[in-house]
This record gives C-alpha cells, structure tokens and sequence, in this order.
C-alpha cells in the first residue's frame, strides 16, 4: 500500500487560558496541548500541516493568543509544518488576528486559503461574534465558490469550526452551524475531499452530500454522549486527530492523548510480523 499523499493534524477545542487564571473545569487545557504537541514529535510523524479548528483560547484575551503562540510556533517549526488556524465561538477575530497572527485586528471574518505543496486547505469563519452557534454569510460562500472554480491537484480540505451535520448531544444541537445546506451546495461537484470542524466536543463523522465531514475530539472537555436526557456529562477523554489523504481515498483516525498504555511492543520486534503480513496479501 502506498503511503499517504499528505497527513494534516488535526487540533480543536484547546481553550487556553493566560497563565494562573481559573482552568476550564478544571482541566489543564495549556498541559494537554503541550503533551499532544510532544506526541505527534516523538510518533516521527511529519503532518504537511497543524489544523487548528477553533475555540483556541476560553476567554478571546490577548495573553491567551499570545500563551498558544508560544506553545504551537516552535512546535510547528521543529515539524517543518504550517498553522493553519479556524476561529471559534470563545475567540476573538480582533485579538487572534493580532497576538496570534501578528496582523493588524479586524472584526472581520477570519477566511483564508493556505496550500500545502498540491493540497489546497480553505478556512471559513462560521463564528456570529456573541453567538454560540455559527452561520456563513452569502459573500463566505461565494468567495469559496469562486475558489473552489480552479480545482487544485491534490484536492481540497475545507476548515471551519462549526461542523455542518445534525448532532446527537443536546447541547451540541442546540448550538449548531445554521443553513448548512447553503455550503452543501457551494461545495457540491468541487474537489472538495473532506471538511474539518470541531465545536461539539464530541467526536463524530458524517457526510454533507456527497463529502465527508469529521468533527474532532477536543483537548478539553468531552461531552459524554450516553448522558441521559439533556444532562450535560464531561469527561476527560482529550484527542487529536490525523487526517490522510491518500490519491483516491483518505482515512480520520481519532488519536486519545494521555490514555493508559497497555502494551508497547518496539518497532523492531514488530516490523518482521508486519512484513509476513504484507507477504501473505493474495487472494486464491
């Protein structure tokens, strides 16, 4: 089997706080991210990009934008890979354009196209500044339209905090992205491959039409979705995501930070039982 064409990693949900302000539900959200950052360097992996989905900071603060770039820039840069950023509904597009991208602030949405080699990766802003739940505005739309006229050799992947798919968690259906099929629409017939979101802190996958859509785990809290009725249960079951994409297909594959290790068997000993596999894939 050939190796992946390109491998994005995907994080989302980080909500970072300055230092020695109040944790989100108690949980060192500035930890996670610092150990799942360490573990994508030391899995040997090279991601062509770092995907990061929105609600970056808990409060939208400046010393929060200005925390999370000094955590993920170095990391990113020992990769050898680009940021890619999405806003959420806790940031703020004036603060984050300014202590994290280093640009001038603007309330403007936060839209952009970054392409990684022959893979285009295009970012909607589906923040309602004030609003829990998203929407794209028609100028959005046709300004992806109008992108996505030109197909770029090796696909598309379509970025936006709120993902465009119904939800099984109360809360998460109470707060979603509005009009989606107004996106399905935009995107229907075009190289889009795949779209990333967060915002549920559940992780889910589905289809907008013809596409794939997943939503990635957070590093904060996740929704317990066995809760009963509309309680609302978190847990601390924090993740990142590795997106694949090979010529014809792709796979998501949901990785658990800080999980119990159960096993650990060395690369080594493994290889040989590997490649006896891979010598005995015949069909009579």
């Amino acid at each position: 089997m050939k190796p992946a064409r390109h491998t994005l990693v995907q994080l989302t949900d980080l909500h970072l706080v300055a230092d020695g302000a109040a944790l989100p539900h108690g949980i060192d959200t500035t930890a996670l991210l610092d150990r799942a950052l360490r573990a994508v360097e030391e899995s040997g992996l090279t991601p062509d990009a770092l995907v990061l989905t929105g609600d970056l900071t808990e409060h939208g603060l400046p010393q929060e934008y200005r925390r999370l770039r000094e955590i993920v820039e170095p990391a990113a840069a020992r990769l050898g890979a680009p940021l890619v950023y999405a806003a959420g509904n806790h940031d703020d597009r004036a603060a984050l354009r300014e202590h994290l991208l280093g640009v001038p602030a603007s309330p403007e949405p936060l839209d952009s196209v970054v392409r990684v080699g022959d893979l285009r990766i295009v970012v909607l802003d589906s923040t309602i500044p004030g609003q829990p739940h998203g929407a794209l505005r028609p100028a959005q739309l046709e300004r992806l339209r109008a992108e996505l006229a030109q197909p770029a050799p090796a696909g598309t992947v379509l970025a936006l905090h709120h993902p465009p798919l119904p939800s099984a968690a109360p809360l998460a259906a109470s707060i979603p992205l509005l009009r989606r099929e107004d996106l399905a629409d935009a995107i229907a017939g075009t190289d889009v491959r795949l779209v990333l979101a967060g915002h549920t802190h559940v992780v889910s996958a589905g289809t907008l039409g013809a596409v794939p859509v997943w939503t990635g785990g957070p590093l904060a809290t996740v929704l317990d979705g066995l809760a009963p009725g509309a309680a609302l249960r978190g847990l601390a079951a924090p993740s990142l995501s590795r997106i694949d994409l090979f010529d014809a297909d792709l796979i998501t594959t949901s990785l658990p930070i800080d999980a119990p290790r159960m096993s650990d068997v060395p690369s080594e000993e493994m290889e040989p039982t590997l490649a006896a596999f891979r010598a005995a894939l015949t069909v009579d």
